[in-house]
């Protein structure tokens, strides 16, 4: 009998943690789907105008589009290499995940924004800017949760990273913030710092590899 209930407690546990990797994948999902909506949009209204003016008429939209796309796919990745060395959840990590994901869906707004005003206006890159940082932040509090909570790693005796890495993305956000605010020359070209991420962890990465 009480064999019968562990195993059933496993199985639900399988299931509930399968629920919400699907979950967060679909959410992610609508949420790069939708960046492209403004710009369909956009090109319908224009269906009497060449297709060169309409593709003119729209290139903030297509660069905030562009923009976004790799900025979600970047965090996506990031979110899929840190679940894939988790077998179970928790409370706190469930409800971090949706922090996660609110982030996420709250990203079109600022797209769009940018795609309407432009780069132009220093609180339209700041909105955008912070609302990616936030995205960061929240991630990082979904990998604070399961680092603290060996039980939900499939191998909690595995050597960890250098706890420095998980703190690469949101600093070099935070700088992208300063730069992308301050200095108009900079602009938007702030963002290109979050694909820094790879390069800088290695970095950090690389004398702890050789120490050991």
């Amino acid at each position: 009998m009480m064999v019968r209930m562990a195993r059933r407690s496993a199985s639900h546990t399988e299931q509930g943690f399968a629920r919400v990797v699907n979950f967060s994948d679909a959410v992610v999902a609508i949420a790069i789907s939708l960046l492209i909506l403004p710009v369909v949009d956009d090109v319908s209204q224009g269906a009497g105008s060449s297709a060169r003016r309409i593709l003119a008429d729209n290139g903030d939209r297509l660069f905030a589009f562009v923009l976004s796309f790799l900025v979600i796919a970047r965090l996506w990745v990031a979110h899929h290499e840190i679940f894939d060395r988790v077998g179970s959840y928790s409370s706190s990590l469930l409800w971090a995940n949706l922090l996660w994901l609110l982030t996420i869906v709250f990203v079109p707004l600022p797209t769009e924004l940018l795609g309407v005003r432009g780069s132009g206006e220093a609180f339209v890159r700041f909105v955008y800017i912070a609302s990616v940082l936030a995205t960061s932040l929240a991630l990082l509090l979904v990998q604070l949760i399961i680092d603290r909570t060996p039980e939900l790693q499939f191998e909690p005796d595995a050597p960890r990273d250098p706890a420095g890495l998980m703190y690469v993305t949101p600093g070099l956000l935070l700088l992208a913030l300063a730069l992308g605010v301050t200095v108009p020359a900079i602009g938007m070209w702030a963002m290109l710092l979050l694909f820094l991420t790879g390069p800088v962890s290695r970095r950090i990465e690389g004398p702890t590899a050789g120490a050991s």
